[in-house]
């Protein structure tokens, strides 16, 4: 007995250093992979980010300061004229009031459409529902571009180009499938039929049971396809310049572009990068208002 325990002695204490080698490589290859995760995430983030700072301290520049070589990387002259400047040149609250007010339309009507076919879709068997939710999938594999010449047609037949109401009714049509596909694997994931059998043992119809029960504990979903539309239509420029390029009925994005095609981006630069900050900043502050109802409305109905 004491000689065979001698012998596995050595066999003992070598599979004990191999395991403590075995951590320590682990341990090491974990470092690596995190430092590389830091490294690719850190130079990701400038390459995101380095266009707007340039934007932003662009904007407290003077011309003569931007268009210095080398290039200064901080305003050696910090002014706001081109702030003040920029209302003159550029009706740049009008254009603003123009983008709120298409987005806004347009996303409250998407959302309103959208639920209410996300709902059918996803509680109701019906002939033609498999063939429906493949049509709604299919429009997302179609090139935006290739829908410039029929649409433009048929606003222009309906007449209703350069008007608010043609622009309005485009964002929503491009923003329904998202949103009907969205809310239906909401309303399937986190919204049980429970609720509306116990609404209709109530005495509730089905339209009553939607408004009352099940829109109130879907908001955060609601919230995240109307931030969608808003966001799309308010960063959209080729169809604003296609559907509604009339005089002070512009969107902020093509008002801009405009000044730009005019030379603004050269001779007025500064006026230029203000005009695009000042163009960022209610989307920004409306994306930091509701951040937190998009991030979860977005998860929960891409579960199931």
């Amino acid at each position: 007995m004491t000689t065979t325990t001698t012998e596995h002695m050595p066999r003992a204490t070598g599979t004990r250093s191999g395991r403590k080698g075995g951590f320590a490589r682990s341990r090491n290859a974990d470092r690596l992979t995190r430092a590389i995760v830091i490294v690719v995430t850190v130079l990701a983030l400038v390459y995101i980010l380095l266009p707007v700072y340039w934007m932003v301290k662009s904007s407290f520049q003077t011309n003569a300061d931007i268009r210095a070589l080398p290039p200064h990387w901080y305003p050696h002259e910090f002014t706001i004229q081109a702030y003040l400047d920029m209302t003159y040149v550029i009706p740049i609250w009008r254009y603003i009031l123009n983008s709120i007010y298409v987005a806004a339309a347009a996303a409250i009507l998407s959302t309103l459409i959208g639920c209410s076919a996300a709902y059918v879709l996803a509680r109701f068997r019906f002939p033609g529902m498999t063939l429906c939710l493949v049509a709604i999938l299919a429009t997302q594999l179609i090139p935006p571009i290739t829908r410039a010449f029929p649409l433009y047609s048929a606003i222009q037949s309906a007449g209703l180009l350069n008007s608010y109401t043609g622009i309005i009714i485009a964002y929503a049509g491009f923003s329904l499938p998202f949103c009907v596909m969205l809310l239906r694997g909401y309303f399937m994931n986190n919204c049980p039929p429970d609720l509306e059998e116990a609404a209709l043992v109530d005495g509730c119809s089905y339209f009553s049971a939607f408004w009352r029960i099940i829109l109130p504990i879907s908001l955060p979903g609601l919230a995240a396809v109307t931030i969608f539309t808003f966001l799309n239509a308010w960063n959209d420029f080729l169809w604003a310049s296609l559907l509604l390029n009339q005089g002070d009925m512009k969107t902020v994005q093509v008002g801009i572009g405009d000044f730009s095609g005019e030379g603004g981006n050269v001779r007025y630069i500064s006026m230029f990068m203000a005009a695009c900050v000042t163009a960022t900043i209610p989307a920004l502050i409306m994306f930091l208002f509701v951040q937190r109802w998009l991030v979860s409305g977005l998860t929960a109905g891409s579960v199931k």
